[in-house]
């Protein structure tokens, strides 16, 4: 070989040998971590381990939400392939194999909520299919989810069917041992956009992080059609269980809420209504009811609008309830005297406009008291025009209109209080006896909680303890302020008192109940002025002397009849004879 042809051959060998060690540089250097990955991908699995998520529990220890046993059913691809005919398409195979699934599932549907119509069935099941028929025909993955929270029932079912590929996951979903009591208050379990549990609304929302803890993972071995395979020791991350929630809801007094509400909506034709119980001294939450409600089984089945709390996600001028507000700020700031007298006499005329009685009805030289009573708007109005703008704004302000109460609850509402500068003479009459603003049934309720409460406002709360495996959280009862004078307070009780006993329905109340309240009647505005329709409420607390409770009853667009004296008040009376014996409070002779 010549020396020429020596050089080139050398050449040629170096240029061979610095190639391949570049290339194993690149894949064994520069690349490693991604080969790496791949390569992982091929002999491992990541499972995902759902957490269980946390309880919640009624005042007396009693579980309102919990936990059962359910299934992820899933199918691994590359199996159901294998039981392809060699006659048959795959879109045939997969189509065969989700008309042998799909009724199985209908029927848990079915059984989840006897309910259901048949519309909503026939959709489900199309729904259904198109879903599973999607989920069978992906390329590039090995495993694929087919239905979620599927119950042991169910996947005995699928199981007599023996179809190759298809498997389980264990997991849970939420159970009721109450049944639907309290749904609106409590919310509920859906799933977010990466098809995840997650809270909506109430405490499943307000409480969501807390509850549904953290997901493991379990890292373990595969063969090439992604089957696991047995291993002594798996890798990987356990899941974190959610915390449980201790809340100051008492059971039964929920379940009288509930029932009497949902009755008292039907009976007197009211679009919605809303019903709250609260303790004036701490602020405790025993009891809040929203009807239209849902099935907590199947949510999904109800119309949007059901989810809704109406206690503290629907805002509403007051109408006459909020006079207790008026006359107590009245008082407290000395602008009248218990004894102050008002001319009452007839209309009067503000900014061009002319402020009248419900009525039409007017009854000169009126006392507080009488003014009360007769729910008097022209007396309220007077009571605001000696005060002024500035000192009766400053009062609902104090008393926390305006502003969310913060309750730990999704989806409260601050209601709407106009700013300073559109505030005239026209809005300082009409905000006296509660036109012109609006406020939510839980702002409402916690307001005259207030009053009972000796002046001093508290800040409303659901959940009293917070508890998991490691930690326990407790939430003490919190002042917001003192928003009237404790002699306020005490002339107030006594005000309301004789307002309900000298009132247009105080034929309805049972007879030694001692409770003060007002009634409330208010139109509903619409651009340009009001509706014929009316909210309805009756806001009071007791016993007098020393209130155990305080309560709202508000109806929203009841049909029956427009007055609150006929709607919301003898129902709030339906519910306090229900609950008086089962709170031993003693009837006055």
């Amino acid at each position: 070989m010549s020396k020429a042809r020596l050089i080139i051959v050398e050449i040629a060998l170096f240029l061979f040998s610095a190639a391949t060690i570049g290339r194993l540089f690149y894949w064994q250097v520069l690349n490693y971590q991604d080969f790496a990955a791949t390569a992982k991908a091929q002999v491992e699995s990541t499972v995902l381990i759902g957490a269980k998520r946390g309880k919640i529990f009624s005042s007396d220890g009693s579980i309102l939400v919990s936990n059962q046993k359910a299934y992820l059913m899933y199918a691994l691809l590359p199996e159901i392939l294998k039981i392809k005919d060699k006659d048959e398409t795959y879109n045939q195979l997969i189509n065969d194999i989700s008309d042998q699934l799909v009724p199985i599932l209908v029927r848990q549907k079915v059984a989840d909520n006897a309910k259901t119509t048949q519309p909503e069935i026939d959709l489900y099941r199309d729904e259904t299919k198109s879903k599973m028929i999607f989920q069978l025909g992906r390329t590039g993955v090995v495993w694929v989810p087919l239905a979620k929270k599927i119950t042991e029932q169910t996947k005995l079912e699928v199981e007599k069917l023996k179809i190759k590929g298809i498997g389980f996951e264990e997991d849970t979903k939420r159970f009721y041992p109450e049944g639907n009591l309290a749904a609106n208050l409590l919310g509920f379990v859906g799933e977010d956009r990466n098809s995840n549990d997650k809270g909506y609304s109430g405490l499943e929302g307000f409480y969501d992080s807390k509850l549904r803890g953290h997901a493991g993972n379990l890292i373990q071995e595969v063969d090439a059609s992604g089957r696991p395979i047995l291993a002594d020791t798996p890798e990987g991350l356990g899941a974190l269980d959610g915390l449980d929630l201790h809340t100051t809801i008492d059971r039964t007094v929920q379940f009288v809420v509930d029932s009497k509400l949902s009755w008292g909506v039907q009976k007197y034709g009211a679009r919605a209504g809303a019903a709250i119980i609260i303790n004036p001294k701490t602020g405790a939450l025993l009891a809040s009811s929203s009807f239209p409600s849902f099935d907590l089984l199947d949510p999904a089945s109800s119309k949007t609008e059901s989810y809704k709390n109406y206690s503290i996600s629907e805002v509403f001028e007051p109408g006459s309830v909020y006079k207790a507000v008026t006359f107590s700020a009245a008082l407290d700031s000395g602008s009248i005297k218990i004894d102050t007298i008002c001319p009452c006499a007839g209309p009067i005329k503000v900014s061009g406009y002319e402020v009248q009685t419900f009525n039409n009805k007017y009854y000169p030289n009126s006392t507080i008291t009488q003014i009360l009573q007769r729910s008097d708007n022209v007396g309220a109005a007077f009571a605001a025009q000696k005060m002024g703008t500035d000192i009766f704004l400053k009062y609902i302000q104090d008393f926390a209109f305006g502003v969310p109460t913060a309750i730990d609850l999704q989806g409260e509402e601050s209601g709407i209080i106009k700013g300073r500068s559109d505030w005239h003479e026209i809005e300082l009459v009409n905000a006296a006896f509660g036109q012109g603003l609006s406020v939510t049934a839980m702002q409402m309720v916690s307001a005259f909680a207030a009053i009972g409460n000796d002046g001093v406002l508290m800040k409303p709360f659901v959940v009293k303890k917070i508890v998991g495996d490691d930690e326990e959280v407790e939430f003490k009862s919190k002042q917001v302020k003192r928003v009237i004078k404790s002699s306020t307070a005490t002339i107030m009780k006594e005000l309301l008192f004789a307002a309900v006993e000298g009132g247009e329905a105080k034929k309805l109340i049972p007879h030694g109940y001692r409770v003060a309240g007002k009634t409330g009647t208010a139109q509903v505005p619409i651009p340009g002025g009001y509706s014929t329709k009316t909210v309805a409420s009756f806001v009071g607390f007791g016993p007098v002397e020393d209130p155990r409770f305080a309560m709202i009853i508000v109806l929203f667009q009841p049909s029956a009849s427009i007055y609150a004296a006929e709607t919301s008040e003898p129902l709030f009376f339906d519910i306090i004879k229900e609950l008086y014996p089962y709170w031993g409070i003693p009837v006055h002779e």
